[in-house]
């Protein structure tokens, strides 16, 4: 299983958003992306995303200071 990780918590939308679809597209198929967001970033966004290109949502967990979304390619 291939795991990568983005900490986005420093950026505001819609960077996160662009730089979370550059990601996706440059990974390997069946690779799993953990995203780290600030807590001003929506969810929802990623959400339509992952339907608009077909990615497997694995969840999205807030832990206070930020958001943790996991998409499988």
């Amino acid at each position: 299983m291939n795991l990568y990780q983005l900490d986005l918590t420093a950026y505001s939308c819609p960077l996160p958003l662009l730089m979370v679809k550059k990601a996706l597209a440059q990974l390997p198929q069946h690779a799993t992306l953990v995203i780290y967001l600030n807590m001003e970033s929506s969810a929802d966004d990623f959400a339509l995303l992952r339907e608009q290109y077909g990615y497997q949502w694995l969840g999205c967990q807030n832990d206070g200071a930020r958001q943790v979304i996991t998409i499988k390619k």
